[in-house]
């Protein structure tokens, strides 16, 4: 994950369209059920890639999860052609 897509999933955390929070849900349903969701301070984070949960559940781009877990859920909400990775 590079820095920009960290600020936007920040920023469209605060004020997500129905859409984004739907897709975060279900990305954080996943989560929530991982083997490699920690808790530093209260914090959920992935262990992955070291990312607040609550975050980066809300990145805009097409399955960001490093473990990929988060493909089949991404599907609905993207264009067929995966090139294109921000939502719709």
């Amino acid at each position: 994950m590079n820095f920009k897509e960290i600020i936007e999933a920040w920023m469209i955390s605060y004020h997500p369209t129905k859409e984004e929070l739907e897709l975060a849900e279900h990305r954080g349903k996943i989560c929530d059920r991982c083997a490699s969701k920690i808790k530093i301070v209260k914090i959920p984070l992935c262990k992955e890639c070291g990312c607040p949960i609550g975050k980066k559940i809300f990145t805009n781009s097409y399955d960001p999860c490093p473990l990929r877990k988060w493909h089949e859920i991404d599907k609905p909400y993207y264009p067929e052609n995966k090139t294109k990775k921000t939502l719709i």
